[in-house]
């Protein structure tokens, strides 16, 4: 699978996430909904097919649901310096983080640092400059403690 594939399939896990997030649905009847009603198609004249991988999109799932949220928070929690709760963070934040941790704490140690690009650059679509690098130092906090 090329790379521009596997970026777009992380792109729809985080939609995923997100969306699991705020309607507190089952993700895996969200992910079938969103390969029924969108993959391979144009939302607006002039963007991007949607297109992702629907194998690699159920790995980056499963990986998500085998992720205790409340374990992961108190980790992020304890990992932070402001007030601020990972719980009451914006939806697309904890998903960006909660999907990338997933899948790098499911990957082999040399794909770590691709992985890791790949989500800060795509958190760059949602986010402004500073949620992105709180972002990336709470990503690089979890990598370096495993």
């Amino acid at each position: 699978m090329n790379n521009k594939l596997k970026s777009k399939t992380r792109l729809a896990a985080i939609q995923l996430v997100s969306q699991h997030l705020i309607n507190n649905q089952d993700i895996e009847y969200i992910k079938d909904d969103f390969d029924k009603y969108y993959r391979n198609t144009i939302i607006d004249e002039g963007s991007e097919k949607i297109e992702y991988n629907l194998s690699f999109l159920s790995k980056l799932i499963s990986y998500f649901q085998i992720t205790d949220f409340k374990i992961l928070s108190k980790e992020i929690n304890s990992k932070i310096k402001f007030d601020r709760k990972f719980e009451k963070w914006d939806n697309i934040i904890q998903a960006i983080i909660l999907i990338s941790i997933s899948e790098i704490r499911n990957s082999s140690k040399e794909k770590i640092k691709i992985i890791l690009n790949d989500y800060i650059e795509i958190s760059k679509s949602f986010v402004n400059i500073n949620e992105t690098k709180l972002i990336n130092s709470i990503l690089d906090k979890l990598i370096n403690e495993k």
